[in-house]
């Protein structure tokens, strides 16, 4: 069965000469879309709250992770137009200006994710392996520098691509075109191993490094070392396991537009694969807030500040409580 959308579809491809199916990706991202910002959004501002604290007492790692999170909760806001776009069969009906920022926003906050994710590791590296130079070096100015220039150079990186790539885009899609301008493939194929190889080396060498020097370190407790080694996977594992794939099928999928005779037949075949692993890429999002996790020990703090979530912690707390029975027919708490 086809959906009410598809005539749409169908006629917004055929304006370029490629026959693709438009509905194929529609329930998948919708509904993909939609639980990342049921979960994404209050973990998000949840670790914020908590990360904030930190910054205010001079520390220099949260304010990397909080830049993480700003991107994560800008991508999310934005979610809710894109689960419209694909509601509608691959229309946008929110104009060409909403189009562009919606577009931009997208490509900067995956950017500043993978930027900010080598910075958390960086510091790490240095906390861990060369701590006399970190102590007398780390500078929360500084810091904040970095993550300014980060964002700086997203906007302007991002912002090139798309007049490269979509801002001719007319027939009421957004952030798509079918085939690839050339142009486009070019950039794409020069920016993503510069963008998407070398971190994955990087964090290799930095867990190496900080797995020989943990053991050496008397100056960090064994929670400590728990937590730093628990963070610096999870960086990793979100890398790999939401970017990966991504990166393999988007380095395959503009060789080909590049190489292929028969452009719209490879796009028509790679097209479910592609739109699955971009969607995918929103999946760290609401794996991020797992960062602050392993950076601090006091979640159950954090959560208590809000008072529907100390109610809900309370309420429990008193009913995971052992109880005994007197003959009188009063209750006693029991020790665990």
């Amino acid at each position: 069965p086809t959906s009410g959308h598809a005539p749409l579809a169908k006629n917004v491809s055929n304006v370029t000469g490629c026959d693709l199916d438009f509905d194929a990706d529609q329930t998948f991202l919708k509904v993909l879309y939609g639980c990342v910002f049921c979960v994404g959004l209050p973990t998000n501002c949840l670790a914020l709250y908590g990360l904030y604290r930190l910054v205010k007492a001079n520390y220099t790692l949260p304010v990397y992770i909080i830049n993480l999170l700003l991107a994560d909760l800008l991508h999310i806001a934005f979610l809710p137009l894109w689960i419209d776009y694909y509601h509608s069969g691959h229309i946008w009906r929110f104009g060409t200006v909403v189009c562009a920022v919606a577009s931009c926003v997208f490509g900067i906050t995956m950017f500043c994710s993978i930027v900010f994710m080598c910075c958390i590791m960086s510091e790490r590296y240095l906390a861990i392996v060369h701590p006399l130079w970190f102590q007398s070096h780390r500078r929360l100015r500084n810091t904040c520098l970095l993550a300014a220039a980060v964002w700086v150079v997203s906007v302007l990186a991002i912002g090139w691509g798309y007049v490269l790539g979509y801002e001719k885009v007319e027939d009421g899609r957004c952030l798509e075109q079918y085939p690839r301008n050339s142009g486009f493939v070019v950039f794409v194929l020069v920016l993503l191993p510069l963008v998407f190889v070398p971190p994955p080396l990087f964090f290799l060498f930095v867990l190496v490094r900080v797995w020989r020097s943990l053991g050496k370190a008397i100056f960090m407790s064994a929670a400590e070392k728990r937590r730093t080694v628990g963070l610096l996977l999870a960086v990793v594992m979100i890398f790999a396991f939401l970017f990966g794939p991504y990166q393999i099928v988007v380095f395959t999928l503009y060789a080909g537009a590049a190489l292929a005779t028969d452009k719209c037949d490879f796009e028509a075949k790679m097209f479910i694969t592609y739109k699955v692993t971009f969607g995918l890429l929103s999946l760290n999002t609401a794996a991020d807030p797992i960062l602050y996790i392993f950076l601090r020990g006091d979640v159950r703090e954090t959560l208590l500040n809000f008072p529907r979530c100390r109610g809900l912690m309370s309420r429990m707390s008193r009913r995971s409580t052992p109880r005994v029975h007197r003959e009188g027919g009063g209750t006693i708490p029991t020790l665990p």
